[in-house]
């Protein structure tokens, strides 16, 4: 007999359930934030509830609302499990619920981990998740004991502790809400404990858990098995060497593009002692990578460095993780692309000794011209519904939202409610993904098996 779950996989295809879910979450999210017990000002229209559950389960962190001003203990509850539901993904939990239940997991329910968290292959899946759960809350439980030691004597134990488990689980999400400022951390920009305890999380929640497995086999190896540094990294993924090269050269390249391009700005950092600005610094080259949290006014930088910040908000985090963009593994496979054919060596394209197949390339390509095209249509149609805001402030919020990155030059709350609307289906399909969204809404059809003559274009 065919069971209610066999009955739904074979009515909606992966893509769609993982689309479906996360409007879901979304939208319960939206009423559980605008009922009386989660809020204290009954004036709040719903949009700004459907905005904030869609900014905590899409890991964003753009803000129509002031959380520690409106929402009760209750309501922020609702935020801390809309940003680990976002973080993870619904599918992770219900499948984590379906193992615990000793049912066996069908094969749609293995594929939809293996795309909702773009693991590789589909073995292990139950073991897989569980790895997933037990870093998580492993590298949250250190934030909330870090950040415990900074908010426990300002806000007393219970209040401190629940700020430090909002902060914490809100960081490793990439996710860049606080329910303790009405600023981000700009009040806290030369805070060592917050601003370092922050950065370790957005890292280690950006760099993707492929990459943490990876990592964690190898140093067994290594203290197992006595085998070399140099042998260690040697066997590590070619993955893991992408996002750990890419990672180290963005954060560093952007705080140095920050420090050099602020240096002077009276606005942003040039009254803070140089250590201080180092800090600062680092601090918004981490946060570009999707985490939306700021320690100095974004609306008071340079031109240079808002576009700056658009670049790097574009490549995001690393794939299986919690942060978004177009990731830097995509950014990477396109920058070979570009350098293979300047090469003339178009048919290898190779890194780090290893030669990537051709269609990995093309679905770089794709992922990168879905997000332009995305970002297109939104700024088209802000500016339009909110032409009264500046175009470098529309263009900023945008790339903002699509890369579930959550800074702002300020202009949040000034959107009308159709810039709102935008602002939101930006946020979603940063999160879930364009193709993700774009394969949901049409219907799979069977390979054509006719072939065509081929005839060559110009190009360029």
């Amino acid at each position: 007999m065919t069971t209610l779950r066999e009955k739904f996989y074979r009515k909606l295809k992966t893509t769609r359930i993982l689309a479906i879910s996360f409007a879901f979450v979304i939208i319960t999210g939206g009423i559980l934030l605008n009922l009386p017990i989660a809020n204290n000002d009954p004036n709040i229209p719903f949009i700004d509830h459907l905005f904030m559950s869609t900014s905590s389960v899409c890991v964003t962190g753009l803000v129509t609302v002031v959380v520690v001003d409106k929402y009760t203990i209750f309501g922020q509850w609702v935020l801390i499990f809309l940003m680990q539901i976002g973080g993870l993904g619904l599918m992770t939990f219900l499948v984590t619920f379906i193992t615990v239940a000793k049912k066996q997991l069908f094969m749609a329910e293995k594929k939809l981990i293996q795309d909702s968290l773009n693991k590789a292959d589909l073995d292990n899946i139950p073991k897989y998740i569980k790895s997933i759960f037990k870093y998580t809350f492993f590298f949250e439980g250190l934030g909330v004991v870090f950040f415990s030691l900074r908010l426990v004597p300002m806000y007393g134990v219970s209040s401190g502790l629940f700020k430090s488990l909002f902060l914490s689980v809100s960081a490793f999400c990439n996710a860049g809400l606080d329910n303790f400022s009405n600023t981000s951390l700009i009040p806290y920009s030369s805070d060592p404990i917050l601003n370092l305890g922050v950065i370790a999380l957005i890292i280690t929640g950006g760099l993707g858990f492929a990459v943490w497995f990876d990592l964690s086999n190898g140093l067994k190896n290594k203290f197992k098995k006595d085998i070399s540094f140099k042998s260690m990294i040697h066997h590590l993924t070619l993955h893991t060497k992408i996002v750990l090269t890419m990672t180290s050269i963005l954060l560093g390249l952007g705080a140095l593009l920050f420090l050099v391009i602020e240096y002077n700005n009276v606005n942003t950092i040039a009254n803070y002692s140089f250590t201080e600005k180092l800090l600062i610094s680092f601090f918004q080259s981490t946060t570009l990578r999707t985490a939306g949290f700021s320690s100095v006014n974004i609306g008071d930088c340079k031109i240079a460095t808002l576009l700056m910040m658009c670049v790097w908000m574009l490549i995001g985090g690393s794939p299986g993780g919690t942060a978004g963009g177009i990731k830097t593994t995509t950014f990477v496979a396109i920058v070979i692309a570009i350098v293979s054919v300047f090469k003339n060596s178009s048919d290898h394209y190779r890194i780090f000794k290893r030669e990537i197949p051709k269609e990995t390339f093309y679905k770089a390509i794709i992922v990168f011209f879905m997000y332009v095209i995305a970002l297109f249509i939104a700024v088209f149609t802000l500016s339009i519904s909110d032409e009264s805001i500046g175009f470098l402030d529309i263009l900023f919020e945008a790339f903002s939202a699509i890369n579930t990155v959550g800074l702002s030059t300020g202009i949040t709350t000034s959107f009308s409610n159709v810039g709102k609307i935008v602002i939101i289906l930006l946020m979603y399909v940063g999160r879930v993904g364009p193709i993700t969204i774009v394969l949901s809404l049409f219907k799979t059809k069977k390979k054509e098996v006719i072939s065509y003559a081929k005839e060559d274009i110009l190009i360029g």
